[in-house]
């Protein structure tokens, strides 16, 4: 197949003749003049972009996703189906989300109210949604300019998972077929296969091949500096990368699985993940962005890997050849260095379970409430024996080195074979100031992050002392913290 085929507003396409590396934003917008959604930061940020898209592959039930269009490729719209804003309406008759809008006063200037809509959309068809913290979370990517956030929210809480109309049928209705894409024009490729084989046998005859997952990275140093190349490959379509399950043995997450899936099932279960997920990125980013995207690229400021690292996971690698694994601590080579070869890519993530006699907690410092990139992000992990001694301490963190969740070893072993308790970890904390170097930059300071790298250990001995994996915290932005 060298055409992209999708549906928009219910009307299919054959999509061929324009550069792969083109948005889905600007194809709405300069090829099909539907103009109703917005290119605001183009960098998934303001959500002005929104649009939402059927995951029919969804479990247990399809379901839409609201997305941002400025960072979906054209390939990676493959065998799916979207809304934009002028699909809503039918002739004369509104949806229910535009009257909720109006009805609310829920639009000023209108500039941000297309993807504000969209976001509506999805939170209509959505039964999930019965704690306080999913009814924030889902308009969390969607910037107001005008600052209407209250009848916005008015909006969310009275439309979630009241739709039973005609898109709701449309959630049942057949898919599009889902074959091989092999995309080309003007010298760019771009392959998404429908299978593992596929995409182990094409990274093995295309090493140079640009892996995309969620895009997120890739798109942004497309529509920021122009960065392209010669061949790419998405793995969006391949179903065997998407499945999390939990066994006997630990938590195993497919390198693809949405990070919105791994959110909702790890609130009771595997916690550290539900709390760094919170405020890991909007909501339309997770609900397209993957843990192997994440992890794959190495940022020393990313969130996950210390959440891996701490809780001692294992990658699994995939190619041709067939899966190897490794400890995340081997995994990670230096500064956006990783072990994987060539020809590999990552297949998935092993979590052993977590014992009863362990502490754990994941940590995020930012600038904003939500939707920012960590000043220090850490987990904590401690094991302690029947008399209350240290037998193992895991301290990893980001942001504070060039290491992508670099281990507080000097930290650990002070802990280790010493009582847990409020002296010893006074101890340890100190020694996490000469576990690193942290650079300064317009994040944060090196003694901002070293303060506050010190400051999560502290804090995660009072946290834990009832509750050996506490859930996450509602984050205040006043000194008056409310219950929720």
């Amino acid at each position: 197949m060298n055409k992209i085929r999708c549906m928009i507003n219910d009307v299919q396409y054959e999509i061929e003749g324009v550069p792969p590396t083109m948005s889905l934003l600007h194809y709405l917008r300069d090829v099909l003049h539907l103009t109703g959604t917005k290119e605001g930061c183009n960098e998934g940020d303001c959500g002005a972009c929104t649009v939402v898209f059927k995951d029919a592959a969804a479990k247990p039930e399809p379901r839409y996703r609201a997305i941002n269009s400025c960072l979906l490729l054209l390939p990676m719209m493959h065998g799916k189906k979207f809304y934009t804003i002028e699909g809503l309406a039918k002739g004369d008759k509104r949806h229910p989300v535009q009257d909720a809008i109006l009805k609310h006063y829920a639009s000023q200037c209108g500039y941000c109210t297309p993807g504000v809509a969209m976001s509506l959309f999805e939170a209509t068809y959505r039964h999930d949604m019965t704690k306080p913290w999913q009814f924030t979370e889902q308009m969390a990517g969607n910037l107001c300019r005008c600052t209407g956030y209250r009848p916005i929210m008015e909006c969310v809480r009275e439309l979630a998972g009241t739709g039973k109309d005609e898109f709701a049928d449309k959630l049942r209705e057949p898919e599009l077929p889902l074959d091989t894409l092999d995309y080309e024009y003007d010298g760019e490729r771009f392959y998404v296969p429908s299978t593992l084989d596929e995409a182990c046998d094409f990274k093995s005859s295309h090493r140079d091949a640009v892996l995309v997952s969620g895009a997120s990275d890739v798109s942004v140093l497309i529509n920021k500096h122009a960065r392209k190349n010669d061949v790419y490959m998405s793995l969006i379509n391949v179903p065997e990368l998407r499945e999390i399950t939990i066994d006997d043995s630990g938590l195993h997450i497919g390198a693809m699985a949405r990070l919105a899936n791994l959110e909702n099932m790890c609130q009771d279960k595997f916690v550290p993940f539900g709390r760094i997920l919170r405020y890991f990125a909007s909501h339309q980013i997770k609900q397209i962005a993957c843990v192997g995207g994440s992890v794959g690229g190495a940022s020393p400021v990313g969130d996950f890997a210390p959440v891996l690292m701490a809780l001692n996971a294992s990658v699994r690698l995939i190619s041709s050849r067939g899966i190897r694994s490794l400890p995340m601590s081997q995994f990670i080579l230096g500064y956006r260095k990783t072990a994987i070869e060539s020809d590999e890519f990552i297949y998935a993530f092993d979590v052993p379970n977590i014992p009863e006699n362990a502490r754990c907690a994941s940590y995020k410092v930012s600038k904003r409430l939500e939707l920012d990139i960590s000043s220090v992000s850490g987990t904590c992990y401690v094991e302690t024996d029947e008399n209350n001694i240290v037998t193992v301490a895991r301290l990893a963190f980001g942001g504070v080195a060039a290491v992508a969740g670099a281990r507080a070893k000097l930290a650990e072993a002070a802990l280790i074979g010493k009582e847990w308790n409020e002296e010893n970890v006074e101890i340890a904390a100190q020694k996490i100031a000469d576990d690193f170097s942290p650079i300064s930059d317009f994040r944060a300071s090196a003694w901002y992050r070293q303060t506050v790298a010190c400051n999560m250990l502290r804090g995660f001995y009072q946290e834990t002392l009832e509750n050996h994996v506490p859930a996450r915290m509602y984050r205040p932005t006043a000194t008056i913290q409310l219950e929720q």
